[in-house]
């Protein structure tokens, strides 16, 4: 054979091989979307009613079902990740040799609920390929400082040594009417970070998720720790810079060891929404809010980002486009402009529980049951540069009849396609996995059946680049036969070497187009393989 005939036999032999290859994946298709999910005080999970369940055997199938239907309403909303609380006070909604397992389960303080509910969620949430952030209240012991509640903790637990409120006495201080831990005692952030260490080691979780209870105080109820501060204040002229180096210091500890740990679990932080005021700093926000993260809640969260302590970062933008003091876009696009093309991820937290709910200051969360409100807001965050992401606080509202149309309206059509989660290039490689191979697309009578093998090789040892899960897209033809864009149908986890998935859409058609690619844990796309 001639040497160019030799050529032009390869030039074809990798067209063909290559023909059924297309890049499918874009930003306009990548928006982390989720939702909170607060077991503390019973808000959103585990329900009240099922603690009482005497019955074990019964609560834990009712405990177990109510997180399924989170879930899958989850998937329904065409979320892709669920921010499930597990340490809502000084317990854990896990096994645990450091904590207690939390009252919010069988509404006693150190009582094993017979299974562990967070492996449960692990594993339910990845079965929907949803991701999982496991929420950490840190210094929080308690809601209240009433009697029964003092009684509870200090009642003899199966492990006293697991009850930080009577092992550790000294570090207990009292803050906006609740037993808090005193965040300026170096071993109090040790414990901290022990606990952290405990659940990014035993458990598959994809990401760690702090909310904004940091220094938490109200003006009657302001935390003492001036002894504290006599004892560790290390040259600081001012208590409130000193609070706010006690936070960083948590911050970069938590950052460093999560990354040693492992490098693939993300570190998220949610902060109330206004760093500093302009009038307070030139470099804040055009707001006039009374509360700001920086200068009540003492933690320097833009110090954070550019220190790339943080993966990503959920400001609690809580206010409405129409509140003069705290506008939604004056404050998104502030953090917006902050976080462009920054190693930390924007996420806005959007305040879903406002809906319908009627307000002097904030009238359009009233209209329509806030319907109009939520979708400026979720618009403004997807059609935005530099937001990746929205969270709505919290779940359970989603079913409150007086949010009725703003969830209809999330639903559809401001949700009505999935979407895959932005990638982090700094958490590791951004080599994308193998694409599929093996396809076939299969006519049957309940629909378009298609099979499929992952692409990787035997023998790779690179788990960051393994496929983790699937995306797939249709491109269907109208009545006049044209074909329309690919569109992202859903996304489906790895279970095994082969795998199936039947499209059940009425509209589907032997002639539709469908393109299946592979993910690895960091979102990394493989070029898609178009199934023929």
């Amino acid at each position: 054979m001639k040497w160019c005939h030799w050529w032009l036999f390869v030039f074809i032999f990798l067209i063909t091989a290559c023909s059924n290859l297309k890049k499918v994946g874009s930003e306009k298709n990548r928006h982390f979307r989720a939702s909170w999910v607060a077991s503390v005080i019973n808000l959103d999970w585990p329900s009240k009613t099922s603690t009482e369940i005497f019955s074990e055997q019964e609560r834990i199938l009712v405990q177990k079902k109510e997180l399924i239907q989170i879930l899958d309403q989850a998937v329904k909303m065409r979320m892709n990740a669920i921010i499930l609380q597990v340490k809502p006070e000084a317990d854990a909604l896990y096994a645990s040799d450091i904590l207690p397992w939390s009252s919010y389960l069988t509404g006693t303080l150190g009582k094993n609920p017979g299974y562990d509910p967070l492996a449960f969620a692990v594993q339910e949430a990845h079965k929907r390929n949803l991701e999982l952030h496991a929420w950490i209240n840190p210094y929080r012991v308690s809601m209240n400082t009433a009697k029964n509640t003092i009684d509870q903790l200090n009642r003899l637990l199966p492990d006293r040594k697991k009850s930080v409120y009577k092992s550790h006495p000294e570090w207990i201080r009292i803050a906006y009417d609740r037993f808090v831990l005193d965040p300026g005692i170096p071993e109090v952030r040790d414990w901290i970070k022990n606990i952290i260490k405990e659940i990014v080691i035993r458990y598959d979780i994809d990401a760690i998720h702090l909310d904004d209870y940091f220094y938490y105080e109200t003006p009657t109820s302001k935390l003492n720790d001036h002894e504290t501060y006599l004892q560790y204040f290390n040259n600081f002229n001012n208590k409130a810079d000193w609070r706010r180096k006690n936070t960083y210091l948590l911050i970069k500890s938590l950052s460093e060891e999560i990354h040693r740990l492992k490098p693939q679990v993300k570190f998220g932080i949610s902060p109330t929404g206004v760093w500093r005021n302009k009038k307070q700093d030139p470099l804040g926000s055009e707001t006039g809010v009374l509360s700001t993260h920086y200068d009540q809640n003492f933690s320097d969260t833009v110090l954070w980002v550019k220190e790339k302590l943080i993966d990503y970062i959920v400001p609690q933008v809580y206010w409405s486009f129409d509140r003069k003091v705290a506008r939604y876009d004056v404050i998104a696009s502030w953090w917006a402009y902050l976080l462009e093309n920054k190693n930390t991820h924007l996420y806005i937290g959007n305040a879903f529980y406002k809906a319908g709910v009627p307000s002097e200051l904030e009238p359009s969360w009233a209209e329509n049951g806030g319907a109009l409100e939520i979708e400026r807001q979720l618009h403004f965050n997807e059609n935005t540069s530099g937001i990746k992401g929205s969270i709505l606080f919290r779940h359970l509202s989603l079913n409150d009849p007086l949010k009725k149309n703003a969830a209809n309206m999330i639903k559809n059509p401001l949700w009505s396609m999935p979407v895959l989660i932005p990638s982090m290039p700094w958490k590791g490689s951004s080599v994308p996995p193998e694409s599929p191979i093996k396809i076939k697309k299969i006519i049957t009578s309940k629909g378009i059946e298609l099979t499929w093998k992952a692409g990787d090789k035997p023998g790779d040892k690179s788990h960051q680049n393994l496929t983790l899960y699937y995306a797939i897209y249709k491109r269907s033809k109208n009545t006049w036969g044209l074909l329309s864009h690919y569109q992202l149908l859903k996304t489906v986890r790895k279970t095994g070497l082969y795998e199936t998935w039947l499209d059940p859409s009425p509209f589907s058609h032997k002639s539709d187009v469908y393109i299946i690619s592979a993910l690895n844990r960091n979102h990394n796309e493989s070029l898609g393989r178009i199934f023929d």
